[in-house]
């Protein structure tokens, strides 16, 4: 009966310690998937022409270098999409696929 009275808590420990970790992962991926949002707005409004309204898919993507990538399509079209990749490091848009018109 000791026993179980010693391992009892260690095993409610370890499960809240696993909860709080998933917890605390997943705050900080939405605010690099914001941050990514924000810039590769940013990026579309000074690198393109007729850009009236961003819209961005809910996934993402996180590769192993810790960029993420976003995507989503232009003006309510959803046939006019783009997706980028955000690094965090350099703080910019790196390789990128946009399907509208650029700026001369």
């Amino acid at each position: 009966m000791k026993k179980y009275l010693i391992i009892l808590p260690l095993l409610i420990i370890a499960v809240g310690g696993m909860l709080m970790k998933h917890y605390v992962v997943k705050k900080e991926e939405n605010a690099l998937f914001e941050k990514a949002n924000s810039k590769m707005s940013e990026y579309l409004h000074s690198e393109y022409n007729g850009i009236e309204k961003i819209s961005y898919y809910d996934d993402y993507f996180i590769d192993p270098t810790g960029g993420i990538t976003v995507e989503g399509y232009l003006n309510g079209d959803k046939t006019k999409e783009f997706d980028g990749l955000y690094d965090p490091v350099s703080d910019k848009i790196g390789s990128f696929s946009v399907d509208a018109e650029e700026k001369s």
